[in-house]
C-alpha cells in the first residue's frame, strides 16, 4: 500500500472515530510501521513552514509540525550561508539540525549536541534518514560553563530533559541519568573550529551555557539564536540580572524573533548581536 493511500485512510478513520479514541490509539503504532514500511525505511515526509522537506520516523511525526517558529526558521534560513559550521546545542530529535543541514550545504557542517541517549537514538536516526551522516555529528553530551558530568533528568513520556534539576512546570516523575557535559569553548578548540552560527535552546540553563562560550564568542563574529526560558532561571540558579552582566560583558544585545517587546522578560526566541550588527 502506498505512503498517500495510507495516509488518506488513516486521516478517514480518524475523522470517522476521533483521533483519541481508543480504537485510534490501539492501531495507531501499527499505522506507523506499516507507514515506514511503504516508504522503504526512508521516512514519512514533512514540508515545514511550507519550504524545509524533511524525512522522519512515522513514530515521531508529530514532532515535525507543518509550521514551526516560522520567522525564526526565516531568520536563520536568510541567515546560514553555504559552508557554515553550525552548533545546535539542545538538538533533541533533529528539526533545527536538518534545517541547519540543508540551509548550509554544500560545504556546511552541523554539530548537534543531545546529551539524553534516547532523544539522541531518534535524533540520529532523523540525520540517517535525510541522509545527512556526512554534514551532521551528533555529540552525545550537554553543555554548560564547565566540563565534566552532570545530572540530567528526562520525562520520555512528554519528550522533555534538562540538565542539572526537573523541569518545575512538570508534576510527572523523571528520569536521572549521569551524562558528559562540555563547553562550547573547549569543544570548539579541541576541534579547532570556529562556528558561524550557535543555535541553542537548554530549558533555562542560557546562563552556563553562554559563560561556557565566551572565548568563542568574542573571538569572532558568529550567529547567535537563543530559546530564553526566565521562567526556568531560578530553578538552573541564574537570574535575568546574571544574564544581562553577560550579555554586557559579551557586548550582545537581545533582538526578539517572535515579537517579544522584552525579549529576557517572557520565554522566546531571540537573536544576540552586536550593536553594529542589528
Amino acid at each position: 500500500m502506498s505512503e498517500p493511500l495510507l495516509q488518506r485512510l488513516a486521516s478517514h478513520a480518524s475523522g470517522l472515530l476521533g483521533r483519541d479514541s481508543v480504537i485510534i490509539r490501539a492501531l495507531r503504532p501499527l499505522y506507523e510501521a506499516l507507514l515506514d514500511r511503504a516508504t522503504a525505511g526512508r521516512g514519512f515526509v514533512r514540508v515545514v513552514n511550507g519550504r524545509e522537506r524533511l524525512r522522519v520516523n512515522p513514530r515521531w511525526r508529530g514532532l515535525f509540525p507543518e509550521v514551526y517558529e516560522p520567522s525564526v526558521c526565516a531568520y536563520l534560513r536568510d541567515g546560514v550561508r553555504p559552508g557554515d559550521v553550525c552548533l545546535n546545542v539542545g538538538a533533541h530529535v533533529g528539526l533545527i539540525t536538518l534545517c541547519l543541514a540543508e540551509w548550509s550545504k554544500p560545504g556546511g557542517r552541523v554539530f548537534a549536541f543531545e546529551p539524553n541517549p534516547r532523544t539522541r537514538a531518534i535524533l540520529s536516526d532523523h540525520v540517517r534518514r535525510n541522509a545527512a551522516r556526512d554534514r551532521v555529528e551528533v555529540v552525545g553530551a550537554a553543555v554548560a560553563d564547565a566540563a565534566g558530568t552532570a545530572d540530567f533528568f528526562a520525562d520520555e513520556a512528554e519528550g522533555t530533559s534538562r540538565l542539572g534539576a526537573p523541569s518545575p512546570e512538570r508534576a510527572r516523575a523523571h528520569d536521572r541519568i549521569t551524562v558528559p557535559v562540555t563547553t562550547l569553548d573547549v569543544f570548539c578548540a579541541e576541534r579547532k573550529l570556529r562556528p558561524d552560527w550557535i543555535v541553542m535552546d537548554v530549558e533555562g540553563y542560557e546562563v552556563a551555557a553562554l559563560r561556557g562560550a565566551r572565548g568563542t564568542l568574542l573571538a569572532g563574529d558568529c550567529g547567535l539564536v537563543v530559546e530564553m526560558h526566565p521562567h526556568l532561571w531560578a530553578s538552573a540558579g541564574t537570574s535575568r540580572a546574571q544574564l544581562e552582566s553577560l550579555l554586557a560583558e559579551l557586548r550582545l544585545v537581545p533582538y526578539g524573533l517572535q515579537g517579544q517587546r522584552d525579549p529576557l522578560a517572557v520565554p522566546g526566541v531571540v537573536a544576540l548581536k552586536r550593536p553594529s550588527a542589528a
